[in-house]
């Protein structure tokens, strides 16, 4: 863009694509990149031998092999999908390709609309053929199109044979990204998400002490208004956004403190609090991710993770977690789900909680563990 060119981004969807995943396929691509067979036959044995069961009203079938898949909330899976489709780039032969396990986007340059759209049309035909070569299943027809500028263009291009229109916004591992690369829509939607969890806690405000308040708000308001922050948190922002920020920041803050009428200034809250302003914090996490890519320049490739985290002795507390049980029951979306529930508070919460209190209630009645 800076050189006077448009550029288009294009993600591919992708169906059930963890559940998809060949073993025998994962076999032979660790086997042409040089994965020693002792990690091979580890991995093998991560994804096979599994079954599955159907449950209709209280009736179980019995159990069925599960041939293919790779198991779902896993701290390996996505370290493997992306191992899995990682000869991407060179089947495509393009170097503006990002990848991240079943997420990938293709950036393409070109000096005219024409040009542009005959090279998406090019390389999403490649994609989609390399991608149904490793068992997965396309759908073209949700594979979103974003041509990136300062006027938006609104145009049809060729995804594998289907027309789809260039949109103006792209949801990308968790951010929302614009054509213009600003960032009003990614604002708004972190609002709409912590709006109806910082109502919830108000709620309970009074049943908490100040740890326990700065907890949960950390957990579920700042882990979401702060998630990639060096990305989006700089220049590009602007005024309005930075003021956007600091709002909902503060809001957050005198909620903790009790503080409805806004009587107490910003720097007092942030002191009491021990929470720093969105610029230091933006400051902070920005550097530490440039001293962590400096220390860290040389990449790590998943079979040596693997062998740095396996132990011959049992009962190690630092041998590889390869599966999280807690993802499998909660996760901290789900505490939005269960909003409604918090209406009607339960008639023994009037006093202020200890914090085995609190688990206690957290646990039963929004599912949620505060550790």
């Amino acid at each position: 863009m800076d050189k006077g060119r448009i550029v288009a981004v294009y993600s591919m969807d992708l169906s059930a694509a963890f559940d998809l995943l060949r073993p025998k396929l994962m076999q032979t691509v660790m086997r042409k990149i040089g994965t020693s067979q002792h990690i091979r036959w580890l991995i093998n044995d991560f994804l096979s031998n599994r079954s599955f069961y159907v449950d209709v009203n209280g009736t179980k079938s019995g159990p069925k092999p599960m041939e293919i898949g790779c198991v779902q909330g896993s701290i390996l899976g996505p370290r493997l999908f992306t191992l899995y489709l990682g000869n991407l780039v060179n089947e495509l032969d393009h170097s503006g390709v990002v990848t991240y396990a079943d997420d990938s986007y293709v950036i393409i340059a070109g000096t005219c609309l024409e040009e542009l759209k005959d090279r998406v049309n090019d390389l999403s035909k490649k994609h989609v053929a390399f991608l149904k070569s490793m068992g997965m299943v396309v759908n073209p027809e949700k594979t979103e199109v974003v041509v990136f500028g300062k006027t938006p263009i609104v145009a049809p291009f060729s995804i594998d044979g289907i027309m789809v229109n260039s949109g103006l916004q792209m949801k990308a591992l968790g951010l929302t990204i614009q054509p213009n690369l600003k960032w009003n829509l990614h604002l708004e939607n972190i609002k709409k998400r912590i709006q109806p969890k910082l109502s919830m806690l108000k709620k309970i405000r009074k049943n908490l002490d100040l740890s326990q308040f700065l907890k949960l708000a950390t957990s579920q308001l700042f882990s979401q208004m702060y998630y990639a922050s060096q990305v989006w948190m700089n220049e590009t922002l602007g005024s309005e956004g930075w003021r956007k920020l600091r709002s909902m920041h503060y809001r957050i803050l005198r909620a903790a403190v009790r503080d409805f009428k806004c009587e107490i200034p910003r720097k007092d809250l942030g002191k009491t609090c021990k929470r720093v302003p969105p610029e230091i914090w933006s400051a902070y996490s920005t550097s530490s991710l440039v001293i962590k890519i400096k220390r860290d320049g040389s990449p790590t490739y998943l079979h040596e993770v693997i062998n740095e985290t396996i132990y011959t002795t049992r009962r190690q507390p630092e041998r590889a977690k390869f599966y999280d049980n807690s993802r499998g029951k909660v996760g901290k979306h789900r505490l939005g789900n269960r909003l409604a529930k918090m209406n009607d508070l339960p008639p023994w919460l009037e006093q202020p909680m200890t914090d085995d209190g609190l688990r206690v209630f957290l646990r039963k009645s929004l599912n949620f563990d505060m550790e």
